[in-house]
């Protein structure tokens, strides 16, 4: 069974997401288009992932044309449903209209509790007057991640407090520990919990995955010593284990579904453009069939 905590939503930090949100962000208005020059080719921006796991889906919609502002207006002219394309059924999405700070970023946010079932095709459609006029479809992966983490039959390295210091800084080698994820046909997001009293740190790690063609696995290296450190006038350390509220770390791993683009390596710019990772038609950005689990790297005292 899976269980979060409350507040770790996979899949929402830096990373893959930041990329997504790089098509949103710089890729959401093609050049061709602006309030001088509008085009009905492209209509809004659709930025999400259907997680199978997660309880709630959130879809970002945004107008697009208007270049003379900055962020969406309260009213959305549009619905936006999400149909099974393989049952035709549909429900629609609940909009909320959220802003960052005093006002200067807005965006909405579409919702829905809806059930997403894995290895399912699905499509999100912004509706005006009935018609559909973007549209994004996508297929969720078959099954999660299977995560392994099994320091003391594998090769697998433990999490292991206090943090290791030579010279006053961190061995990098000391204080990483590893894990498997298995079953996975594209990785969409690595993300690790720190439960920190007072201050829960979350971290991306989607970059320290290595794939092992030989053994069909992402091998993922997590340099904790890195993500709790404390600076100090004496050098560096990390965070004392009795400041930790639960006795573990916990790794949240996405599987992206079959039609997950590779970005790997590929240069921000590219990523940007509006047409290289895009499934939306009349419009640009991307929306995301993914599937993620949780494993707990328990914190073992160092000898």
């Amino acid at each position: 069974m899976r269980q979060l905590v409350p507040s770790f939503r996979p899949f929402c930090a830096p990373g893959a997401a930041a990329i997504l949100a790089a098509i949103l962000i710089l890729g959401g208005c093609d050049p061709s288009v602006s309030v001088l020059n509008p085009s009905d080719q492209y209509r809004f921006s659709l930025f999400g992932t259907l997680n199978v796991a997660a309880d709630t889906q959130v879809i970002r919609v945004d107008p697009l044309g208007d270049t003379s502002r900055v962020g969406s207006q309260k009213a959305l002219a549009a619905t936006v449903r999400l149909e099974n394309v393989e049952t035709g059924t549909q429900v629609t999405l609940a909009d909320s209209f959220e802003t960052i700070g005093e006002g200067s970023a807005r965006f909405h946010n579409l919702k829905t509790t809806h059930p997403i079932r894995p290895d399912t095709r699905y499509r999100v459609s912004v509706r005006v007057e009935g018609t559909p006029v973007t549209t994004a479809t996508t297929t969720t992966p078959a099954r999660p991640p299977t995560l392994r983490h099994e320091p003391t039959s594998t090769d697998d390295k433990p999490f292991l407090l206090p943090c290791l210091t030579r010279d006053r800084e961190l061995v990098e080698s000391a204080n990483t520990f590893t894990l498997r994820a298995s079953a996975v046909e594209s990785l969409a997001a690595v993300q690790v919990l720190y439960p920190i009293e007072g201050a829960f740190s979350l971290v991306d790690h989607y970059n320290d995955a290595e794939y092992r063609k030989t053994d069909d696995l992402y091998r993922i290296s997590v340099y904790y010593g890195a993500d709790i450190r404390v600076g100090t006038p004496g050098g560096d350390r990390c965070t004392f284990r009795s400041q930790f509220v639960q006795p573990h770390a916990r790794v949240a791993v996405t599987a992206g579904g079959p039609d997950w683009p590779d970005w790997r390596g590929v240069s921000i710019n590219d990523i940007a453009r509006p047409d290289t990772f895009t499934n939306v038609e009349g419009g640009h950005g991307f929306v995301g069939g993914v599937y993620s689990d949780t494993i707990q790297i328990p914190i073992r005292q160092r000898e």
